[in-house]
């Protein structure tokens, strides 16, 4: 045997070395960016392997949509050139150069756990309901972590058995939220709120609707807690948190869903309203697209395939035929409101007075460590029986808006809609969003 074929043999199979060469190289094409612009973030980079390719930047998130924004806004501020593309993404990457650099930033997610967005969510929720049931009574932000830390969640009434590892998770990654003290803030406002209701009527339990919700509450119902009073009545409460100035909306939905909500909760129940709609905005809108797929595939088996032939599109002829796609869904959900006024006014109920079969709802804000109720719930609900006719028309200030006029003998009540797209991606959103944000007039 060759001394050769000795070595080979000894040598182990799968030798793992690093080329410095290569190294070296690398660490000279990674871009020197200014030292705050990735300040608090987890991020990886990757040179070219071209000179005229992008170097690529991974940022991993919990929170992508404001980690993204928070970038972009660095790096404005530091006088780099930089901008959002528009991809089939669902938050779309940060292009730039810098000292003749180009540079592509994907924000990506943490691999396993809730996002920050939903934790945030989750102690404005949660901890409100674990304090009630234990009837905690916090001083402050601080005095309220330590009481919730010290809770045995295993034995709460007010959160489902298989709601129950996202309420530990919830507990023990609290505090590493960005807005954790706004956010525990809120939630005792929040408490403020159910101990109000305690007091006006007694309250048997209170629920977190994560996943789970309380025997007798629909599965689509859009309560985040639930009210069981002693009188065994319940009430759903949405949660919203904002600004005393800011204006939330009090229905958040896509167009596809008013007419046929897959996934549960109000709608008009009309595939075939739903299917000549999405007929007409392909034939009228996505079939000018050269390459689209067909209408049957074109916004779910081919939809990555529609926004890549999107992304190929001049900026401005990409507008204008989202002009035409928003002004074909706004016409199409005013005909679908004008259609029959039974169906409309019942769809205003379920929808934006959200009053599920025995289980009406309220939406209350969180401003700060304070609350209060921003549906026009009591309003519009002593309004809506005396309703003789309904009337769906645009609105003459904003292509986005439509209005549903309600009109009784003498009185008029006049609901602000809006509708548009939910992303930057606009063609590449294939249901746009629709939101009610409250009374615009009332007349008599």
């Amino acid at each position: 045997m060759s001394f050769r074929r000795s070595i080979e043999q000894l040598r182990p199979a799968r030798i793992e070395s690093t080329n410095y060469v290569d190294k070296v190289q690398y660490l000279l094409e990674e871009i020197q960016f200014p030292k705050d612009i990735f300040d608090g973030f987890e991020f990886t980079q990757t040179a070219g392997k071209t000179d005229r390719a992008a170097v690529k930047i991974r940022v991993s998130s919990a929170d992508r949509d404001s980690d993204r924004d928070e970038i972009l806004r660095r790096l404005k501020n530091a006088g780099i050139m930089a901008n959002l593309k528009s991809t089939n993404s669902s938050v779309d990457p940060i292009v730039g150069e810098i000292d003749g650099t180009k540079f592509v930033i994907n924000v990506k997610p943490k691999s396993g756990g809730m996002g920050e967005s939903t934790l945030n969510a989750s102690i404005t929720e949660l901890f409100p309901c674990i304090a009630f049931e234990k009837k905690l009574h916090p001083k402050n932000y601080i005095d309220f972590m330590e009481k919730i830390m010290a809770v045995d969640l295993s034995t709460l009434k007010c959160i489902g058995k298989s709601d129950m590892k996202a309420a530990q998770e919830t507990v023990n990654k609290a505090e590493s939220s960005s807005k954790y003290q706004e956010k525990m803030e809120n939630a005792l406002g929040i408490l403020d709120f159910i101990n109000d209701q305690h007091t006006d009527k007694p309250i048997k339990q209170v629920y977190w609707g994560y996943r789970t919700k309380p025997t007798g509450v629909p599965k689509g119902h859009p309560g985040d807690m639930f009210i069981e009073y002693q009188d065994k009545r319940m009430l759903g409460v949405s949660l919203k948190a904002g600004g005393k100035k800011t204006k939330e909306p009090q229905l958040n939905t896509y167009h596809k869903a008013i007419f046929v909500n897959q996934r549960g909760g109000p709608d008009f129940n009309d595939k075939r309203g739903l299917q000549a709609l999405t007929k007409m905005v392909y034939s009228q809108v996505y079939s000018k697209i050269k390459g689209v797929p067909p209408l049957a595939t074109f916004d779910n088996k081919d939809k990555s395939k529609t926004a890549k032939l999107i992304d190929k599109l001049p900026r401005k002829k990409a507008d204008d035929m989202y002009n035409q796609y928003l002004e074909i869904v706004r016409q199409g959900l005013i005909k679908r409101f004008n259609k029959n006024k039974a169906q409309s006014l019942k769809y205003i109920k379920d929808a934006i007075l959200r009053e599920a079969p025995d289980v009406p709802t309220i939406v209350i804000k969180a401003i700060g460590r304070s609350y209060e109720e921003v549906t026009d719930r009591d309003e519009l609900g002593v309004f809506l029986p005396q309703v003789q006719f309904v009337k769906a028309k645009v609105s003459k200030t904003s292509k986005q808006n439509f209005l549903l006029e309600l009109k009784s003998r003498n009185e008029t009540i006049t609901l602000l809609m809006t509708t548009r797209s939910s992303s930057g991606g606009k063609l590449k959103q294939w249901s746009l969003k629709v939101t009610y944000n409250g009374i615009a007039k009332w007349t008599i």
